[in-house]
């Protein structure tokens, strides 16, 4: 094996190590869910056991075809016999998708060499040093696929059959391009096998092989003088079309069976079963597609009754984008061989019209089976470009005696030329595998999801998760079994198993429940302790409970839930603890997914021994930077408040509270404090934080061991005289813009620091204005947030651009003191104490267009308010 195999085999190996960490890392993290790799577990499992697809989806056996059409889950479901877990399907997944950089690569290089014609193909002083230039460039194609963003991102989305289809694809082309025919036929039948419309993609495949083998071969042949039979075939043997019968059938039956499989799977299969489970007799991904229609015809009919609707909707710029994210991993040049991406125009098209943002943002597993038509073209389009470069930087040195007579000059000049063009050769080889390499790197820098790409997101494991094996393995293997979302991917293996609370009056009941109410449940707090009341009351027991894993038996007889259970509340109180208070609160600090913006506020409470839970009670309150509120405890009890109630506290613990998942703004306030008679309780205190990257800056830390956030934008500074309070000390301000670009209709956030020892008269106020060419568009006057000045004193505050700005446009920021009654504003003093106006100017703000929603605005609206500036 050469030095570019062992690295491509070196970045098989390092891809399938990396990502399936990650993907462990995930389903041990518990960001798995029973939709998707519980039920298609299941549904794997069953098929290894004989019971082809079967599930029990809707709380009842059914099967995995109401949605999808898979053989491919049979055929890969003995890997159970290998390793009985449902991260042998995560591994496998990771192992098929890197698999597909080998055949590719293999591709690549025939293709680059075949820059030679077949005389110096047979003189290896002409091969050796082609191929010293090519494995390079083939490699770095190879590359550029395993940095691909799109398909890091599907083996990082539980498990589908869709990435499965990726290396077969490949196969198909390399089986096509060598000439393998049975081999093709092979590749092709597994990719129909993957899902309904991968039948659809085979067909293209079988178009492809018959262009190939028949149409080109045989012109190829007509146009030789020799006849000898085309390159494919014994160039021995004479050339007969009826010779290439297979070349010509085993295409065309494919392509015909293939879509003859998309009709059944798709028009028969798919809607009589899933009659069963959705009531309806048809595909429900047909309603993905919005204004286009909801059912085939009406999506087809579109694109000759309203073209420029469908074109409206190809050309929104997220569908742009993500056009222009398929091409950047390969250097765009996929589009020197188009031909082969048309071969996967119905896939392609089917995810870029869909109204369902997930599968045109290339952030699941729907762009899996493109991304191997992406990397071909580029293989293709490269060794088009490089046919046409090289030809033109070959040469040989003029002997003197075959130059027209001329001086000495002239002859020397003239060897130097022909001389210096067969030294371009290795400059274009260098030149284009940087160029794909920078592209690819550039790419997986933006949206790679492992280390140092844009995307990563690795999900921690804690001591809370660790603890899930210690309830899996009281359970029996063949026990029926209901459990919270998070936890189904974990149960799966079983041929009935249930997302609670389903399964509890099943055909074929659950015997078994194993609950954690701390991570995804896909219920509210309160119906699913109300849910495990009812149980408890009737014939479910406790068998085990620890940290908010909850383990229920039908027919156990302990009716109390362990005190261990409710640790998932608790954590270790420190030794410095105040004994004589009744509660107080010790820390407020943010939880969060960057990936979906996705924020739980941890507040910790410390219980002293004079708690009396009548009277003390926890307070907590969410608002945006204008102070305007957006959750409290009483908006939505938070679990540990349902479970573990303020009656329940012991003084000398600490009581850990975490709020629901909130989507929160890019500026956002967590007002604590405590509703009690209690002297020693602190008054109501603020933290603030930044939403930058999908991750809170701790801008006014609660904590001192909380660090606040250091912040690029520079802060200026002024002091306030007031009128008539010539004796009195200035006002001291510190101010800053927390960003220095917006977009019209967006909004700016400011942080305002008042700092001396002196506070406001009543009466006097604070106003902050956006100005355009002198012009006030905006303001946001008013007191601090947290009322009147008392500084020391955090003032936060957000003002909104007006929709009529345009982008390009330069504002200004000013803010001061003014009297509410008077309008009177205070003067500003300068470095020597001298008045220098009434206003200071705290920055200016860059308005730029709005940014493109991404992934996590798209699916869900609320995280659009804390969209990183691009």
């Amino acid at each position: 094996m050469d030095l570019y195999r062992l690295i491509v085999f070196a970045g098989i190996l390092a891809y399938t190590i990396l990502f399936t960490r990650l993907a462990f890392h995930q389903h041990l993290g518990m960001r798995t869910h029973r939709s998707d790799l519980g039920q298609i577990d299941q549904a794997v499992w069953n098929s290894s056991r004989g019971r082809f697809v079967e599930n029990t989806d809707a709380g009842f056996i059914a099967t995995r075809m109401t949605d999808h059409v898979e053989p491919i889950l049979a055929l890969i479901s003995p890997v159970f016999y290998l390793w009985n877990d449902v991260r042998a399907l995560l591994l496998l997944q990771v192992i098929f998708v890197a698999v597909g950089a080998w055949p590719l690569y293999e591709l690549a290089l025939r293709k680059l060499n075949q820059l030679l014609t077949p005389e110096e193909a047979g003189q290896i002083w002409h091969v050796e040093p082609l191929r010293q230039l090519t494995r390079p460039l083939a490699l770095s194609v190879a590359l550029a696929y395993l940095l691909a963003p799109q398909l890091q991102s599907a083996v990082l989305t539980e498990f589908h059959a869709a990435p499965l289809a990726v290396p077969l694809i490949l196969w198909a082309f390399w089986a096509v391009e060598t000439r393998r025919l049975w081999q093709f036929a092979a590749a092709t039948i597994l990719v129909a096998a993957v899902k309904e419309e991968m039948a659809l993609l085979a067909a293209g495949l079988g178009i492809w092989a018959l262009w190939r083998f028949w149409i080109l071969d045989f012109g190829f042949w007509i146009r030789s003088p020799h006849k000898s039979g085309p390159a494919s075939l014994n160039h021995s043997v004479p050339y007969h079309p009826i010779s290439l019968s297979p070349y010509l059938l085993v295409p065309l039956s494919i392509t015909l069976l293939s879509l003859a499989w998309f009709y059944v799977a798709t028009f028969v299969i798919v809607p009589a079963h899933a009659v069963a489970v959705y009531g309806i007799a048809e595909s429900g991904y047909f309603a993905r597609y919005g204004a286009l229609g909801d059912s085939p015809l009406d999506i087809l009919k579109s694109f000759f009754t309203r073209p420029g609707l469908v074109w409206g909707i190809a050309t929104e710029p997220a569908r742009v984008s993500y056009l222009v994210g398929l091409l950047t991993p390969f250097g765009f040049l996929s589009l020197l061989a188009p031909e082969i991406l048309l071969l996967a125009l119905p896939v392609l098209l089917a995810n870029l019209l869909s109204a369902y943002p997930a599968q045109y943002y290339g952030e699941f597993h729907y762009s899996a089976p493109l991304v191997p038509y992406f990397a071909v073209s580029a293989a293709y389009g490269l060794a088009r470009l490089w046919r046409w470069g090289a030809r033109r930087a070959s040469g040989t040195a003029y002997s003197y005696q075959h130059l027209p007579a001329a001086g000495t000059g002239t002859m020397a000049l003239a060897s130097l030329w022909r001389n210096s063009r067969s030294t371009l050769r290795p400059a274009l080889a260098l030149l284009f595998g940087v160029w794909i390499l920078s592209w690819a790197v550039w790419s997986y820098t933006e949206a790679g999801r492992g280390p140092l790409g844009g995307r990563y997101d690795p999900t921690p494991v804690n001591e809370h998760h660790r603890l899930l094996p210690r309830f899996l393995a009281q359970i029996p293997a063949d026990a029926a079994v209901t459990a919270t979302a998070a936890v189904h991917p974990h149960v799966s293996h079983r041929r009935y198993v249930y997302q609670f609370p389903l399964g509890l009056d099943s055909p074929v009941p659950a015997d078994w429940a194993l609950l954690d109410v701390t991570t995804n449940t896909d219920m509210a707090p309160g119906d699913l302790k109300a849910r495990v009341d009812a149980m408890l009351a009737g014939d479910w027991g406790v068998v085990d409970a620890a940290d908010g894993f909850l383990l229920l038996q039908r027919g156990a007889t302990a009716k109390t839930i362990p005190d261990a259970f409710y640790d998932f509340a608790r954590v270790p109180a420190s030794d410095d603890l105040p004994v004589d208070i009744g509660l107080a609160l010790g820390e407020v600090y943010p939880q969060e997914w960057p990936r979906w913006r996705q924020t739980q506020v941890i507040s910790h409470w410390a219980v002293g021994a004079h708690f009396d839970p009548a009277v003390d009670h926890p307070e907590l309150s969410i608002l945006n930077g204008k102070g305007e509120v957006l959750y409290t405890f009483g908006t939505a009890t938070p679990t540990a408040l349902l479970w573990y109630p303020p009656a329940q506290w012991r003084p000398g613990e600490v009581v850990r509270i975490t709020t629901p998942t909130l989507y929160l703004p890019r500026l956002w306030q967590a007002t604590s404090g405590v509703g009690s008679t209690s002297p020693a309780v602190a008054p109501l205190i603020l933290a603030t934080f930044l939403e930058t990257e999908g991750a809170s800056s701790i801008l006014h830390p609660f904590h001192p061991s909380h660090a606040a956030t250091s912040l690029a934008q520079p802060a200026v500074a002024a002091h306030f005289l007031l009128p008539d309070a010539e004796n009195a000390a200035p006002v001291a301000l510190e101010a800053r813009l927390l960003h220095t670009k917006a977009w019209p209709g967006g909004l700016l956030a400011l942080w305002l620091r008042w700092q001396e020892h002196t506070a406001l008269p009543p009466g006097w106020s604070v106003f902050v204005h956006l100005r355009r060419q002198g012009e006030t568009i905006t303001q946001g006057d008013g007191p601090p947030s947290a009322g009147a000045i008392a500084p020391p004193l955090d003032d936060f505050r957000e003002l909104t651009i007006a929709a009529e700005v345009r982008a390009g446009e330069t504002l200004t920021v000013v803010g001061g003191l003014y009297d509410q009654q008077t309008g009177q504003r205070a003067s500003v003093l300068d470095a020597t104490d001298a008045i220098s106006g009434n206003e200071l100017i705290i920055g200016q703000v860059q308005i730029i267009p709005p940014p493109v929603p991404d992934q996590a605005c798209a699916l869900i609206p609320a995280t659009c308010a804390s969209q990183p500036l691009q």
